[in-house]
């Protein structure tokens, strides 16, 4: 799954980029009642389930998803107090940003989240797919590249290569394809609308009342006001991202790949790490927005 991590956060006329069968042996001679053999059994399917599920958290290499999100969410978060705050944040901004970016808190939301909304029954699947060499090749290739990203330098370098269509006809053709067959432009920018409203709906409950709230119209409308460009960005940064991750894949595995993506079990991941982390950075979201609030106050005091 590809998750563009974007969002902005609009406060005080600036916008700040802010932007995964049982068996039972009775022995004989045994007394057990039916309840007992059910509840054993149901307790080694929910232990399959769990190894079942903590195999392919690692295969997805979602411990590196969590470490870059929190990387890189931090760093813009505390770069951006002037912008959010209208004045240098200082160090209790730091400790207020550090709080809701907690990595172990993050690793528990999103591991809960996501396997919240797996379908169980695709587990064994997904777990027999990404465990190939060739799987965990690409895996690698695109955290890689996730969190070279985090470098501006390399994420505008890319960008100017796919603009500039300095980037291979064939590659592209099959990148067009994966984001196309997995929505992925539409649902970042649905993403990063929602985490926009949710951020501007909070902040906006927690400004003191001297400062004048906007309506819930008033924010939707200045939330859609910015979906085009949003759109245009994460269309520009998907495909130099890809560019930058499967430019060194095999063409036969990375086929393959895109392929197993469009199946119903693909399709099924892919839906539940955006949801997943769709409700992480919702609450993200939400927590940053009330803490401008609470240090907007605290200023107005």
């Amino acid at each position: 799954m590809i998750n563009r991590f974007l969002i902005s956060y609009p406060v005080k006329g600036a916008i700040a980029a802010l932007s995964l069968s049982f068996s039972v042996a009775i022995p004989l001679g045994a007394e057990t009642t039916n309840t007992g053999v059910v509840q054993q059994g149901s307790e080694q399917f929910q232990a399959g389930e769990t190894q079942r599920f903590e195999e392919l958290w690692t295969l997805l290499g979602m411990a590196d998803m969590v470490s870059i999100l929190h990387d890189e969410g931090l760093e813009m978060a505390m770069s951006s107090d002037i912008d959010l705050l209208g004045h240098d944040g200082g160090p209790r901004w730091d400790a207020a940003v550090n709080k809701i970016y907690d990595e172990t808190e993050l690793t528990h939301e999103l591991r809960q989240q996501f396997r919240q909304s797996l379908q169980q029954s695709d587990l064994a699947d997904l777990c027999n797919f990404y465990k190939r060499e060739e799987m965990q090749d690409i895996i690698q290739h695109e955290i890689s590249a996730r969190r070279a990203f985090l470098d501006v330098d390399v994420e505008q370098d890319a960008r100017e290569r796919w603009l500039q269509g300095d980037t291979p006809e064939d590659l592209d053709d099959i990148i067009g394809r994966y984001i196309d067959k997995n929505d992925l432009i539409e649902l970042n920018v649905m993403g990063a609308l929602n985490s926009n409203f949710v951020f501007l709906s909070r902040l906006n409950q927690s400004l003191p009342d001297s400062t004048g709230h906007m309506t819930e119209d008033e924010i939707l409308t200045h939330v859609w006001s910015q979906e085009s460009d949003i759109r245009t960005d994460t269309s520009e940064w998907m495909y130099a991202y890809l560019h930058t991750a499967y430019e060194r894949v095999d063409e036969g595995a990375l086929a393959r790949y895109v392929a197993f993506s469009e199946t119903p079990t693909g399709q099924a991941l892919n839906q539940a790490l955006f949801s997943a982390f769709d409700a992480v950075y919702l609450r993200l979201s939400s927590d940053l927005g009330s803490a401008v609030g609470v240090f907007s106050q605290e200023e107005e005091l």
